[in-house]
């Protein structure tokens, strides 16, 4: 590792304050090994005092003086990974840029555009972060991205999932990455709902054509969250703090080797207690199949599933998705807990109503006579949460499918 040295002092117009450069790497789970470095601001006092470089920004007069504190940030950072020897480094360096500058517009960006050029780092290695806040909805913002995009800059949208994040700005920034906000991450480990949501968000964002890097990991736990989530970078305290010195490319990460060598045991052991905890709900909906493609009624075949834990009721569709009539429920409870949900009611009669849309009828016309698992939802039926467990059979040569619902806050989550 070599150490950076640059320090700077803003202008006099601006408050005396000792800028520094500090780097936190960035490591790809995929390719487990370090893909780059994020330059942070570190601001001190004449005695030391370590300032928030946000407090700084705030008590600038306005956006001229924001916007000149943010080139001379960015240039010290270009100066300090130079001097740390990573000026020819198969590496990225991410650097925040304050909304300030790129509200300049044409001028901003041609600030930008020479620090670029004069500290000689190709523009290829630079990812451009920028905040996801009220500032980045300024047009001018876009036009400026679009010019350092055209430079060969990569373009990130940091802090996704705070406040004022949508996904109405990835699709107008169209960014290469994507960094999650701590915050997700916290709700993550907090709340199976959240980890759950968190899987969607990533893939989600991996079909807007954007890279995906979870970064306040500070323990082990956040990084199987990553992997479970299919995260493709990671970065936080677990995996190496904020420094002045950098990361050298050929360093072995002990954390993120731990993370994949604890991730596959943890991963598996919760595959072998969620198959457990199912292996006598699919048996049972499996024989009531077989009982009705012999004749029996609803109620009668699934009377042996509908007694184990956690089932609620069971119901037929046909080949088309369309719900039958018949509805076979766990007790008069459940009947009555269905019916008398008055926030669903207009919801409550799924007589006649098409499922298939839905995975449980899509899944298991694929894999007939094999029973399939959703993963958990808000059913319409009642508006609580559930898994269904569904299968496909023929009755006198037509394909009908048996579903099983199964309340989810009981029996627990596949995330």
């Amino acid at each position: 590792m070599m150490s950076s040295s640059p320090e700077t002092q803003v202008r006099p117009l601006l408050p005396a304050r000792r800028l520094e450069s500090a780097f936190q790497p960035v490591y790809s789970l995929s390719h487990g090994r370090l893909v780059g470095h994020e330059a942070l601001l570190r601001v001190f006092e004449d005695d030391g005092t370590a300032v928030p470089p946000n407090l700084l920004f705030d008590s600038l007069a306005n956006l001229e003086e924001r916007a000149e504190l943010d080139e001379r940030s960015l240039r010290l950072h270009l100066a300090s990974y130079v001097a740390a020897g990573k000026a020819d480094a198969v590496e990225w360096l991410l650097l925040n840029v304050h909304p300030a500058t790129l509200l300049q517009g044409a001028e901003g960006l041609a600030r930008i555009e020479k620090a670029i050029r004069d500290s000689e780092i190709p523009p290829s290695r630079l990812v451009i972060e920028v905040l996801e806040s009220p500032l980045s909805e300024d047009e001018r913002l876009l036009e400026a991205l679009t010019g350092l995009r055209a430079m060969g800059c990569l373009i990130a949208l940091d802090d996704f999932g705070a406040g004022h994040s949508n996904f109405e700005r990835v699709f107008e920034l169209a960014p290469h990455l994507v960094k999650l906000d701590r915050r997700v991450l916290l709700r993550a480990k907090a709340d199976a709902r959240a980890r759950r949501i968190l899987q969607r968000m990533v893939s989600l964002l991996h079909e807007a054509g954007s890279l995906v890097l979870l970064e306040g990991i500070e323990t082990l736990e956040g990084g199987h969250i990553a992997l479970t989530a299919d995260a493709d970078f990671v970065q936080g305290y677990f995996y190496g703090r904020p420094q002045r010195d950098t990361v050298a490319h050929s360093e072995s990460c002990a954390a993120l080797e731990q993370t994949w060598a604890t991730f596959d045991i943890h991963q598996s052991r919760h595959d072998d207690r969620w198959r457990e905890r199912m292996a006598e709900h699919c048996d049972q909906l499996r024989l009531a199949s077989i009982e009705l493609a012999a004749g029996a009624k609803l109620e009668d075949a699934c009377r042996s599933f509908l007694e184990l834990p956690h089932a609620s009721m069971c119901y037929l569709l046909d080949q088309q998705g369309r719900q039958l009539h018949e509805v076979a429920f766990k007790d008069g409870a459940n009947r009555l807990a269905l019916s008398h949900s008055e926030q669903f009611a207009p919801l409550h009669d799924t007589r006649g109503a098409r499922w298939s849309r839905r995975q449980y009828f899509r899944r298991a016309v694929t894999f007939t006579g094999a029973v399939q698992i959703t993963r958990p939802y808000l059913t319409l039926q009642g508006g609580r949460m559930c898994f269904t467990a569904s299968v496909a059979f023929e009755i006198e040569d037509q394909l009908v499918i048996l579903c099983g619902d199964l309340v989810v806050g009981e029996v627990g989550s596949t995330a």
